[in-house]
């Protein structure tokens, strides 16, 4: 009998899995983990209505788009499986690291206990595990858009908002594989997808309220690091994990930065030579030029068709470039 998973996805409602090797790989421990893997990197627990995307979540939102643009099967696992190695609090490890290009997680998959059952299952499939890079259906360049970065625009900027949760659908709609690559078939949707996307990096990346979380937590992991009573592997665990760890060393820590997670705050800007508690510097920032289908097998850029959105673009590119060469905050803690 035909086993069938079924999912419900807050952006592209119920949908249904087949294929018994993906079926397989998310009842791995590997792959469940994901699910207290938060997408942010700790602000989920600062803000509980807000940021409860997990990583679980985005594969299987990377997964449903694929299946819906009938990639292939070799496409379709491996995107699947594009987030299992993410460590305990996603991308504030590689700033704590100093990795520029955000893929220690990419690098270090082989780290993820039971990650080898996952590999088994693909060779019982005859599928090789490959970087997501080799499959431009899943990642590609800024500003092209692969399934991951269509899916975690969608995500982020509900996860911010609690909006638009219907853009999901539209995307399903609207969208297409041409030759590998992801175009849009209809210019408005295109637009709506780019601009939310533009706000949703804003919302959780550039945002002080949340810019602070991860430069505190990344100074909390470094400083765990550096000190040796947390270990690399520690980091392989979950999120949860890795914060009880840090507050039980609360004594070798700045007390300030862990009680981000305990106090209420707010957050001001630190003027050029002001007095500051954290800086935050973004390693990469993201904004998005989707692909659009204008004839039968010709494509041209969003910013090409329409002027006014590449104003936008533009400004926001030099936004978020601005920001991204350092900004420094004060942290005032209430009561």
């Amino acid at each position: 009998m035909l086993e069938i998973m079924l999912i419900s996805d807050e952006l592209y409602g119920d949908f249904e899995i087949v294929d018994p090797v993906a079926i397989d790989i998310i009842n791995t421990p590997a792959f469940q983990r994901l699910k207290r893997i938060n997408q942010y990197g700790g602000v989920n627990f600062i803000y509980p209505g807000r940021f409860q995307t997990s990583r679980y979540d985005h594969s299987l939102g990377v997964y449903r788009l694929l299946v819906n643009f009938r990639a292939g099967r070799e496409v379709q696992l491996n995107g699947l499986i594009h987030d299992i190695g993410h460590t305990a609090f996603s991308h504030t490890v590689d700033q704590a690291l100093g990795s520029k290009s955000e893929d220690f997680h990419e690098n270090n998959m082989h780290l993820i206990e039971g990650i080898e059952e996952v590999y088994e299952l693909f060779r019982q499939a005859g599928i090789t595990v490959k970087a997501v890079e080799e499959f431009p259906e899943i990642k590609k360049s800024l500003p092209d858009i692969g399934a991951d970065r269509l899916d975690y625009v969608l995500r982020d900027y509900l996860a911010a908002t609690g909006e638009k949760a219907e853009l999901g659908k539209k995307i399903l709609a609207g969208t297409k594989l041409v030759e590998h690559n992801i175009v849009f078939t209809d210019q408005q949707i295109a637009e709506e997808y780019a601009l939310t996307g533009l706000e949703a990096m804003w919302l959780v990346i550039y945002e002080p309220d949340v810019a602070v979380v991860y430069a505190a937590l990344s100074a909390l992991i470094r400083q765990g690091l550096e000190t040796k009573w947390l270990t690399i592997p520690d980091l392989f665990k979950d999120d949860e994990y890795v914060l009880k760890l840090l507050q039980s060393h609360k004594q070798d820590l700045e007390a300030k930065y862990l009680d981000i997670f305990t106090r209420k705050f707010t957050v001001e800007t630190a003027k050029p030579g002001e007095a500051y508690d954290l800086e935050h510097s973004k390693l990469k920032h993201r904004y998005f030029d989707p692909t659009v289908l204008i004839t039968s097998g010709n494509t041209a850029k969003l910013s090409e068709l329409n002027s006014d959105f590449k104003v936008k673009l533009e400004a926001k590119i030099a936004k978020f470039t601005a920001r991204s060469a350092g900004e420094r905050y004060r942290l005032i803690f209430v009561g």
